[in-house]
């Protein structure tokens, strides 16, 4: 029956995940179309990545492509409180289980525009600016109408598609629903500045992470040698709260009401206008069925606190490509043989949820920032925090642990308890600071 297709797969979005999937399928000898919408360079937000993407690129021949591109190496993530006093250094060096610490901090427009020409380059049809439009799938195969604004609309028969098309989830809203996490509803405010102070040395490149006594949080990502993306992320209802007319006005009242973050873009210039961002995490009701998979933001999308997202979607693109193409080769694209498929990546959501929706209890933040290398818990939590999404069963029990003192924490004070801005970093005796560590 291949032979009365025309692609054996069709990607539906040219982001990571999409790309990813397509290079993954062509590397295996696939016939891959690959469907973008926009025309590239194109702006997104996501620019932080985790030293396990490297295993991710390598997997699909993009390493080099990507540690050519000139981007910022990012070692590690600093995490100051509101008032600037506390302060905790996850040096990702010193994480269990990350083989190569370094990974960088990159302008989406260009690293997606690598990604998608390395796409290309490993064989799969790459066609920009074309949407599609309409599927129609049967015993045989698939339909798949796509339309753009420099021809007209064409059809194509192909085996299966994959989704990749992000939040608008173009199989995702025919089959199943997005399940919204109720715990993790945010918005983000962000733009872009020149001028922002930076650390000297290996530490240049590391994100900031500034906290705030609501339980939100602001990003510095340093983008070029110059500019840096800044960012704050709070929940729905602070967001109500205190939003001002425009996005600029609401980004510098969080940042003028956060004395750290302030004091780092007082001497700032703006290069970008303020962008407003629904980081609302979901979960979809359905991944796969018979001759379609969902990768990336179309089935799920996860809060940023962490920076899991360009590491799940490139994850889950490559797995759906592994699977697709085992049943291209054994002739069943049935929902069956997608099972593993979903369970897996179900799996490895909920393992990163954890620690996202860890990171908005008081508790984790008190415990974080009392950090200890007794008993290598905080090197087994820098694991997850690295995107070790399959810890050995040594650093799960670290973990384990390390939820158990949380759980504590909420009633019996182990660490000292940053109810709004810490005045100095606290220690305990079960889980507290190594006075001779300054995190610096």
């Amino acid at each position: 029956m291949t032979q009365a297709w025309d692609f054996d797969v069709a990607v539906v979005g040219g982001g990571p995940a999409g790309s990813a999937a397509a290079s993954a399928l062509a590397l295996r000898g696939r016939r891959v179309l690959l469907l973008e919408r926009e025309l590239f360079p194109r702006f997104h937000i996501g620019e932080s990545q985790l030293p396990w993407i490297n295993e991710v690129l390598g997997r699909i021949g993009a390493k080099e492509a990507v540690a050519a591109a000139g981007f910022i190496p990012k070692w590690g993530a600093s995490f100051t409180t509101a008032d600037g006093e506390a302060d905790q250094y996850a040096d990702f060096a010193q994480a269990w289980e990350v083989p190569i610490p370094q990974t960088w901090q990159v302008p989406r427009a260009k690293f997606d525009q690598v990604l998608l020409e390395h796409a290309g380059k490993c064989g799969a049809e790459v066609r920009r600016g074309r949407k599609a439009e309409a599927v129609t799938f049967d015993a045989q195969g698939v339909t798949l109408t796509h339309t753009g604004t420099e021809a007209a609309a064409a059809t194509v028969r192909v085996g299966a598609v994959i989704d990749a098309s992000g939040r608008t989830g173009f199989l995702a809203k025919r089959f199943g629903e997005r399940r919204m996490d109720p715990r993790l509803q945010n918005i983000s405010v962000h733009r872009q500045f020149e001028g922002i102070p930076r650390s000297e040395g290996r530490r240049s490149g590391d994100i900031r992470m500034v906290t705030r006594p609501d339980q939100g949080w602001f990003w510095f990502i340093p983008l070029t040698d110059t500019v840096t993306s800044v960012g704050v992320v709070v929940s729905q209802a602070v967001y109500r709260a205190s939003a001002k007319p425009t996005p600029e006005e609401t980004l510098a009242h969080f940042l003028a009401e956060t004395p750290a973050a302030a004091r780092l873009v007082e001497n700032a210039r703006s290069l970008t206008p303020a962008r407003f961002d629904a980081d609302y995490s979901y979960l979809h009701s359905r991944h796969a069925g018979d001759r379609w998979v969902l990768v990336g933001d179309a089935g799920a999308f996860l809060d940023p606190i962490f920076s899991t997202g360009v590491l799940l979607a490139m994850q889950s693109g490559i797995e759906a490509a592994e699977v697709v193409s085992e049943g291209l080769r054994e002739g069943d694209l049935s929902a069956r043989r997608f099972g593993a498929y979903e369970r897996r990546l179900i799996r490895r959501y909920r393992h990163f949820r954890r620690f996202a929706t860890g990171f908005y209890d008081p508790a984790f933040r008190d415990l974080f920032f009392s950090r200890s290398s007794r008993f290598g818990i905080y090197e087994a939590v820098l694991s997850v925090l690295g995107g070790n999404w399959r810890p050995s069963l040594k650093t799960r029990l670290r973990l384990g642990a390390f939820f158990f003192l949380v759980a504590l924490q909420r009633l019996i004070p182990l660490a000292r308890r940053h109810k709004l801005a810490a005045s100095e970093p606290s220690a305990s005796r079960l889980f507290g600071a190594d006075p001779t560590e300054t995190g610096n």
